[in-house]
């Protein structure tokens, strides 16, 4: 099915049969279609020439347009033809029994001219051997790209001469999937994801028909299903089918060319024979119908038919900014072999494979950075982006860091890298930016990293990205002494010290720059504060050998309480007098905060330094014993960057080179810690370690308490979901659960996850059926929204939470009538029927009467096959009025108010 035209509703429906050459396919010139709308039967005529697909089947096409009168939210077509083959081993008497397939579809203005999937591998090569699995795939194809899932079904049959909904779509007569026949097990399955339907492996000769169906989902919406009816021949022959061998799956960049062998050879039969093969491919990379088809460059497979030995074929593919999307293109490849006649009637056996290639935007291609020595910034140039597409962006990542190269790997789309900072995002046509680190300037004597990544808007309406570009790095020279120690040496609220040290200059031009040299440190209190102040007087610089001149101890401080960042400025001389000729970017402490959990204590550190303290290996210490001032070291942390500087003291001491000081942590006691960060600039500066201490801090454990019970929520039940089930076929019900932590200093607040419980009713019994470790759980059941919930909290010791309080879920009924039908056998809103999707009924009694108070329908029952069609008892159409009802429903519900619905009403029948 696919939609023809962008103002009105009108589709193209085609029909394909795979038959034998016989009188009945010769007779069959027309197909009756029933488009689901009321309407009454429509022919299609079969169009012209019947194509001879070879072994022994032909192949006809039958195509009818049709215009629907509204949108819906979905119709089912369906077409019934006459008798299938007699002898069908799974359907009782099944030359008795119509032939039948639907397609179930939505029509709504989101969709635009969707079409269904096209199956592009005929249902042609469905002979089995008794003993060998077998192997069919539909090669199924959309033109859109929407994402396609398959599952199996059962055969069906349905009234060819009406379009009565309750004469069509029936499952055939005893019908079992072919594994079911023989007592000897075998499996029969299909593969949810590529399609495969594989019978491993039939154990008894005859004809077997099976049914799959085809969904077509798009952004999680279930859009349409198609179904395929078929039938397998099982023999018993002296034939093995071949085996193909397909490449991997692939990610590629649009814009690469794709070039790969296919591989197949026969396996030989019990005599030892083997046969040529021949290899053949279909998908829409390759040119057919333009509706599904691809944007070209197309693909090409060339392989020569009926090789000997092992068979090959070259498929290549120069692929394009067109071919970028969300799902993958699936390349369907088969091999079949070609025996003699004698065997079989020259039947061939095949083997096939899906092989999945997933087409990604371009990264940005050839990005270079330079440096900008006098506004100390840096500017990034790269080759203009070679794709057009929705939504584009550049996004610029930063990092300072050492330069390090990018690799991505297969299908890895955005920044997967850590320590990077967005800092712009860019028009897609921009070649050029300059960094100017928001015009501050970027650090001295450092070096930064960029990559660049596309942002758009994929084929299903989604965010996407492309993989990373190609890292660049800039480094900021500077003549500026490096800072390089600002670490605490006492803790104290007045009298504190911290050890300030910085390098020589690195990069200074003696002879423009003349000596005598001095430093002088300043200071500023305050996390990022730029207010800074001379510390102490001026120190003489030495620059060609190593003097204690690059230290000072800054004293008298609230080390306790206080965050202070120091500089160094260098100065030469010209004529006779100091002058300033660079400062360096300035370094902040250590800094180390605690918080106190259950018999345990959460150490957390951060440090704002222009070198580099990530991808090192920090230490903690503990003072052992307590109260004696001694640190002992008691781990060492390794660290990937700011998120991971933490470490939870249990009382463990990992590091023993120093000794082994383990300790049972008590509520009752007091312990006391420091953290050394080890840090360096990196590659292109001198090789130095970088050692600084932290304050000490001081605190007690908390006692061994439980968590408290979480704050539970429960989602509303999603009913309006249910009106658009196709079918009105309930079997998916989903109750979402959302809950908040309790944190008070009374409870344990090292949660480690949450348990929910569950219950058909509040009155239990509850059990356990999840534990996670987020703050929300979908609850998929299949029987309806009822239940009750409660959530606990399980702490890092294991300790369980008092439970939650207890929320239930309660069904959503529903029941609406009519005031209008017409039963004039137009099958248009011929039976008088529940509005949309009843929800939940157990039972309904409904009496109607005609004016004069005779009664002309009774019906008590489950509300299953509840309907009134225009008739009395005894059969005779009724005459064109009004008629007046009472209709009691009971429903599956909890709500004492909402168990029982009353309806009191009229209907009018028209003609």
């Amino acid at each position: 099915m696919k939609r023809i035209s962008n103002v009105s509703l009108t589709y193209e429906f085609t029909l394909t049969t795979y038959t034998e050459d016989n009188r009945a396919n010769q007779d069959q010139t027309d197909v009756n279609f029933c488009f689901g709308d009321g309407s009454g039967i429509f022919k299609a005529k079969r169009l012209l020439p019947i194509v001879n697909l070879g072994n022994g089947t032909l192949k006809n096409t039958y195509k009818i347009e049709y215009t629907y009168p509204a949108p819906a939210l979905f119709y089912k077509v369906s077409v019934a033809i006459p008798n299938r083959n007699d002898g069908v081993r799974n359907i009782t008497r099944s030359v008795e029994v119509p032939f039948y397939v639907e397609t179930i579809f939505s029509i709504n203005s989101g969709l635009g001219q969707n079409s269904t999937p096209l199956l592009l591998n005929p249902a042609v090569d469905l002979t089995a051997v008794v003993g060998q699995p077998f192997i069919h795939n539909p090669n199924a194809v959309d033109a859109e790209g929407d994402s396609l899932a398959y599952r199996l079904t059962v055969s069906r049959y349905g009234d060819y001469e009406t379009c009565n909904p309750t004469s069509r779509g029936i499952t055939a007569p005893n019908f079992r999937q072919p594994n079911e026949v023989s007592p000897i097990a075998s499996s029969f399955t299909i593969n949810s994801l590529n399609g495969d339907l594989i019978w491993d492996s039939p154990q008894e000769l005859g004809l077997y028909n099976c049914a799959f169906i085809v969904e077509e989902w798009r952004n999680g919406v279930k859009i349409s299903e198609t179904v395929r009816d078929m039938q397998i021949e099982v023999k018993d022959l002296d034939n093995k089918g071949p085996k193909i061998v397909v490449p991997p799956d692939v990610c590629i960049q649009a814009g690469a060319l794709i070039r790969e062998t296919i591989t197949a050879a026969d396996v030989a039969s019990k005599t030892g024979r083997l046969d040529p093969v021949t290899i053949i491919s279909s998908g829409n990379v390759y040119p057919i119908d333009t509706s599904y088809a691809i944007k070209q460059p197309f693909a090409t497979f060339i392989s020569t038919p009926k090789q000997t030995g092992t068979a090959t074929g070259t498929f290549t593919w120069q692929t394009a900014c067109q071919h970028i999307r969300k799902e993958t293109y699936d390349i369907f490849f088969k091999a079949e072999d070609n025996p003699p006649t004698a065997i079989g009637g020259g039947v061939k056996l095949v083997d096939s494979k899906i092989w999945k290639i997933k087409i990604i935007a371009p990264s940005v291609k050839n990005l270079v950075a330079k440096i900008q020595p006098t506004k100390g910034s840096a500017i990034l140039t790269w080759t203009p982006y070679t794709c057009s597409l929705p939504g584009a962006k550049i996004i610029v990542f930063r990092k300072q860091a050492a330069c390090a190269p990018v690799v991505n790997k297969s299908c890895e789309t955005g920044m997967q890298l850590t320590g990077f900072t967005e800092i712009a995002r860019l028009n897609a046509s921009e070649v050029t930016y300059e960094d100017t680190n928001k015009g501050t300037g970027l650090l001295k004597n450092a070096n930064y990293v960029y990559v660049l990544v596309v942002v758009f808007t994929n084929s299903a309406g989604q965010t996407d990205y492309s993989p990373m570009s190609n890292s660049s790095c800039a480094f900021i020279p500077s003549s500026a002494p490096l800072m390089t120690n600002v670490s605490i040496q006492k803790t104290d609220a007045s009298n504190g010290e911290i050890l300030v040290r910085w390098s020589r200059p690195l990069n200074l031009d003696t002879s423009l720059y003349k000596g005598p040299y001095q430093y002088q440190v300043l200071r500023a209190e305050g996390n990022g504060s730029t207010n800074f102040v001379a510390v102490g007087s001026p120190i003489p610089a030495s620059i060609y050998v190593a003097k204690a001149d690059t230290s000072y101890v800054d004293k008298g401080l609230a080390t306790d309480s206080k965050i202070y960042r120091y500089r160094t400025d260098f100065y030469y001389t010209s004529n006779g007098q100091f002058k300033l000729l660079d400062s360096p970017s300035p370094a902040a402490q250590v800094q180390l905060v605690a918080q106190s959990a259950v018999r345990s204590n959460k150490l957390a550190w951060s440090a704002d330094v222009p070198w580099l303290n990530d991808f090192q290996v920090h230490r903690v210490y503990r003072e052992t014993p307590r109260g004696s001032g001694k640190f002992n070291q008691i781990t060492e942390v390794s660290v990937a960057g700011p998120s991971t500087y933490t470490y939870t003291d249990q009382g463990t001491d990992f590091y023993t080179k120093d000794g082994k000081f383990d300790v049972t942590l008590s509520p009752d006691s007091t312990y006391c810690y420091y953290v050394e960060t080890l840090g360096s600039y990196g590659a292109g500066f001198p090789a130095m370690t970088l050692i600084n201490a932290s304050k000490i801090v001081c605190l007690k454990p908390q006692s061994d308490v439980n968590p408290c019970a979480p704050k539970l929520s429960l989602s509303a039940p999603d009913c309006a979901a249910l009106d658009g089930t196709l079918n009105c076929n309930f079997t998916s019900f989903t109750n979402q659960l959302t809950w908040q932590p309790t944190l008070t200093g009374t409870c344990d607040q090292s949660i480690a996850s949450y348990r929910i419980y569950y219950a058909p009713s509040a009155a239990g019994p509850f059990t356990k059926i999840a534990e996670v470790s987020d703050l929300r759980f979908l609850h998929q059941k299949k029987d309806s929204f009822i239940g009750s919930y409660y959530v606990t909290a399980i702490s890092q010791l294991g300790k369980e939470s008092p439970k939650s309080e207890t929320l239930n879920q309660d069904n959503c009924p529903s029941f609406e009538l009519p005031n209008l039908f017409s039963p004039n056998g137009d099958l248009k809103n011929d039976v008088w029927l529940p509005m949309r999707c009843p929800r939940f009924v157990k039972t309904v009694v409904c009496k109607i009467v005609d004016r004069y108070g005779q009664l002309i329908y009774d019906y008590n029952g489950t509300g299953s096959d509840f309907g009134w069609n225009g008739k009395d008892s005894s059969g005779k159409d009724m005459a064109v009025g009004t008629y007046f009802y009472t209709v009691d429903v009971s429903f599956d519900v909890n709500d004492p108010s909402l168990k029982t619905k009353s309806l009191k009403g009229w209907v009018e029948l028209v003609r």
